[in-house]
């Protein structure tokens, strides 16, 4: 039970301390704020809030804040445009509304955030009064062009291929690490370049450096060697899938382009009011 408890008030405070500094809320201006909608409350009322779960001494005892009344705590969802159950963790969206679309489309709420955001013209430093209804329809016609899954999908084949450069397999180590003989593993990557010939001893590199060719030896060298091949073929190989993908994908953009700036869609982006955009 403590640790449900636990949970619950960590989830608490740091998604109301984080309301708070976002909306530039101190407690003192919070306090103002919740008085003038509620006609109550007080300073100690606002540093418990934000201190759920916190130990305290309370009349020569120990004891642990607990969490506001219903009634306060709907308030102080209402105060930040969110529901109490965003702020208890029972959901991770601010608002069942947003949790709603969050669910039907399948994205988080940043996501979704992002869309509202360009949708509503929030983006803009220049927001004029056609603009919000022009990016809907943008977005519109971005979603139903038949490149743009293709777009997104080629993007994430990018991405991968970005990831696989970064973080690429080391057959080497890999294959080091399966040398159970360390005398013989260190052996072999200092013979790895040697070359051996039966015919002409000139050529003996074993020889000239007094090393015995064993077969163990031979065999770590062989395998060594090939994996020093693969870690070389396959870094060869990402760069060109990079190449072939970075290709694609403007090869998509610009038929994205294209399907979006037919007249069709134009009728539709550019249908408002131009005596707005005089000024312009």
């Amino acid at each position: 039970m403590d640790d449900i408890f636990d949970e619950k008030a960590k989830i608490w405070c740091d998604r109301l301390n984080g309301l708070m500094k976002e909306k530039g809320y101190t407690q003192e201006l919070f306090l103002k704020e919740y008085r003038s909608r509620y006609g109550k409350g007080t300073q100690a009322n606002v540093s418990r809030w934000l201190r759920v779960g916190n130990t305290i001494q309370k009349d020569g005892s120990t004891a642990r804040i607990g969490f506001p009344s219903y009634e306060s705590m709907a308030n102080i969802a209402n105060i930040f445009g969110v529901t109490v159950g965003y702020l208890t963790g029972e959901t991770d969206c601010e608002t069942f509304e947003m949790e709603q679309v969050s669910r039907f489309i399948g994205v988080d709420e940043e996501t979704c955030k992002a869309i509202q955001n360009i949708a509503s013209g929030q983006h803009s430093h220049y927001l004029m009064s056609a603009e919000a209804a022009q990016y809907r329809t943008v977005l519109r016609c971005l979603f139903m062009a038949d490149s743009f899954a293709e777009f997104v999908k080629e993007v994430v084949e990018y991405s991968w291929h970005i990831y696989r450069q970064k973080h690429p397999v080391n057959h080497l180590e890999e294959t080091a690490s399966c040398i159970t003989n360390e005398e013989t593993r260190e052996l072999a990557f200092q013979c790895i370049d040697y070359i051996s010939s039966s015919e002409d001893e000139m050529f003996d590199d074993f020889s000239a450096n007094n090393v015995a060719p064993t077969k163990e030896l031979l065999d770590a060298i062989a395998k060594l060697d090939e994996a020093i091949w693969q870690d070389c073929n396959e870094r060869r190989k990402t760069e060109q899938q990079i190449k072939l993908s970075e290709y694609n994908l403007q090869k998509i953009y610009f038929r994205l382009i294209e399907e979006i700036t037919t007249d069709k869609h134009f009728n539709k982006i550019w249908a408002f009011d131009e005596s707005k955009y005089e000024s312009f």
